[in-house]
């Protein structure tokens, strides 16, 4: 309720049964992450913005049922607990900022779903796991989700490792150190094997053609041919 009694954000009937909406003389909104000072303002613009304060704690599930909402910010604040999966349910939110905050856990999958979903930031967080892949989640800058030593998928550029279609960086250059070490083993080989080869038939060959004394002994006097 405000001041007057009425209620925010929402528009009034009178007795006639004619709908109208009231205006706020003025607002100051983070709005898709620009600082803007809007005046006249209708009621109906259902925003909110508890950016730049303490508050701390969890971020409560029931935002969740807010279907109206447009735009949600609680960036710059000390909250301490996972993103809420109920704002899957927010089907008209444009923006959403929790950026700078003290957030665990994964990004709910059903954000990648909100077709009106322009704007996102979730940067400087301790996300992790995979960013929900959406049209409208993929379009959104590096700067949206840096910050979280956890996450990865598009739009980073880290890849996660526990798709079917990705391995870890480690295992290929594994791989192929083991095919280099195999080659050099073999080079090593044939490098030893030829010159030792040639050694050995100049060695032979030096025998046969000279035939030291010390050899005829062992061998013995050649033996003739019996007629």
């Amino acid at each position: 309720m405000n001041e007057y009694g009425g209620l925010y954000m929402v528009y009034d009937k009178n007795s006639f049964g004619k709908i109208h909406y009231t205006y706020m003389d003025a607002i100051d909104l983070q709005y898709k992450g620009l600082s803007m000072g809007q005046e006249i303002v209708l009621t109906s613009y259902a925003a909110i913005d508890f950016s730049g304060n303490r508050l701390e704690g969890q971020i409560l599930e029931s935002i969740g049922l807010l279907e109206e909402l447009i735009a949600l910010n609680l960036s710059n604040n000390a909250f301490t607990s996972h993103i809420p999966p109920s704002f899957a349910n927010l089907m008209k939110l444009e923006s959403l900022d929790m950026s700078r905050n003290q957030l665990f856990g994964t990004i709910p999958n059903g954000l990648g779903s909100l077709s009106f979903l322009a704007y996102i930031n979730v940067s400087h967080n301790q996300l992790k796991g995979e960013i929900p892949q959406g049209p409208q989640i993929i379009g959104q800058s590096i700067s949206s989700f840096e910050g979280n030593a956890g996450l990865c998928g598009l739009p980073l550029e880290e890849t996660c490792f526990g798709s079917n279609t990705n391995t870890p960086p480690t295992q290929q250059p594994k791989e192929e150190n083991e095919e280099e070490e195999q080659v050099l083993s073999w080079k090593g080989v044939a490098i030893g094997y030829g010159p030792g080869v040639l050694v050995g038939l100049a060695i032979a060959q030096l025998i046969a053609s000279y035939k030291p004394e010390w050899l005829a002994k062992i061998i013995g006097p050649p033996m003739r041919k019996s007629r």
